[in-house]
């Protein structure tokens, strides 16, 4: 390949925005050309990089994320600035006092950023504090320095939310549908490799391996929901029933994994006895499970078409066809390890029945709105 065709090809792939790590590249670098520019020409700030940092921190992948990056960022710098600024006044020229409390915010700032504890806005107040108060008592300029923090910070969180608005911008709401179907589909995957295992058809490596993709789907999902909450505020939108709808997954997801944990810790002629027993309900649940999340709606758009796909006769015939065959154990099936695994099963089958009132209430709420 030519040199002019290698220049060609990157070009192309520069300038696709149809990709969404391309959109966020140029975003980032516009946003932080204009914090240059307007710390430059107006400000005249000693520290440009703090407004350029909080800018890239805050520019996130959708809009509705950006505002609540913004929020936490805003609000733990400001929170920050006043708890240290109030100590050293308080306590004015302790140094082991600043230093302590810049070591201990340091290490709690690293702690709930690594361990995500808790917000954000937990890290950005820790780290703060630790080092306005340590400027506080080493320069003595604790108060001009702190207002100095807060009017960059807010800089960049400006020109972030204005570059996640106006620069080629996402929404969460408007992904939020393809949210909800990886969801229902890792936990039909997540169904279907379990079966395969106990069909001896795939590994325990396969089964954890889609554990960790189906608990991170849930997890994108429920912060998705947070995000659109910031994009429309108390517009009309089920974000409640979407997130109770997606708790139910957990739910299911974590029955399974007992389902799964049980019969991996048994012996092999335990699991033997088991897994023909196992493998026939799981399967009942699995095809009441895919006709009940067939009924999902995805938006208001989307009701009418999911009622015609909704069979009520269907879907309470695959109901009872899993309770009978669950209740249903023959005399030599009645052993402890068999009544274990029914009651797994039945508190299985129990989620996906909790899941289809949470699709209900998800239909009532747009027949009302």
């Amino acid at each position: 390949m030519s040199l002019i065709n290698i220049i060609n090809s990157a070009m192309k792939l520069i300038l696709n925005f149809k990709i969404l790590e391309i959109r966020q590249a140029w975003r980032t670098s516009i946003v932080c050309v204009i914090c240059l520019f307007i710390n430059r020409h107006f400000l005249q700030g000693e520290f440009p990089a703090w407004a350029i940092v909080t800018a890239v921190v805050c520019l996130q992948s959708n809009f509705g994320a950006t505002l609540k990056r913004v929020k936490q960022r805003v609000i733990g710098t400001v929170l920050g600035c006043a708890l240290a600024l109030g100590l050293t006044i308080l306590f004015p020229d302790n140094v082991y006092l600043s230093i302590g409390i810049l070591l201990i915010s340091i290490l709690l700032a690293i702690y709930n950023s690594l361990y995500n504890t808790y917000s954000y806005t937990y890290t950005v107040f820790f780290f703060t504090l630790g080092l306005i108060a340590i400027i506080s008592t080493i320069f003595h300029n604790g108060r001009e320095f702190a207002i100095l923090r807060i009017e960059d910070v807010a800089l960049g969180a400006l020109v972030g939310t204005l570059g996640s608005l106006v620069l080629w911008p996402d929404f969460a709401r408007k992904t939020f549908k393809n949210d909800l179907l990886k969801v229902v589909s890792e936990i039909e995957n997540y169904f279907i490799v379990i079966r395969s295992w106990v069909s001896q058809d795939a590994s325990e490596e396969n089964v954890n391996a889609q554990k960790i993709i189906s608990a991170t789907s849930n997890q994108e999902a429920r912060n998705k929901i947070s995000e659109i909450y910031y994009e429309l505020g108390s517009k009309k939108y089920p974000l409640k029933e979407y997130e109770l709808f997606i708790l139910s997954q957990e739910r299911i997801h974590y029955s399974l994994l007992n389902i799964y944990n049980t019969l991996k810790l048994n012996s092999y002629e335990e699991k033997i006895n088991a897994f023909a027993y196992v493998a026939i309900h799981l399967e009942a649940i699995q095809d009441y499970f895919r006709m009940s999340v067939a009924r999902l709606p995805l938006s208001r758009k989307s009701i009418q078409p999911f009622q015609k796909v909704n069979d009520q006769k269907l879907l309470q015939k695959l109901e009872k066809q899993a309770e009978e065959g669950i209740s249903l154990l023959r005399t030599k099936e009645k052993s402890i390890d068999q009544r274990k695994y029914k009651l797994l099963l039945e508190k299985l089958l129990y989620d996906v029945k909790l899941m289809n009132e949470e699709i209900n209430k998800i239909y009532d709420y747009y027949h009302l709105h």
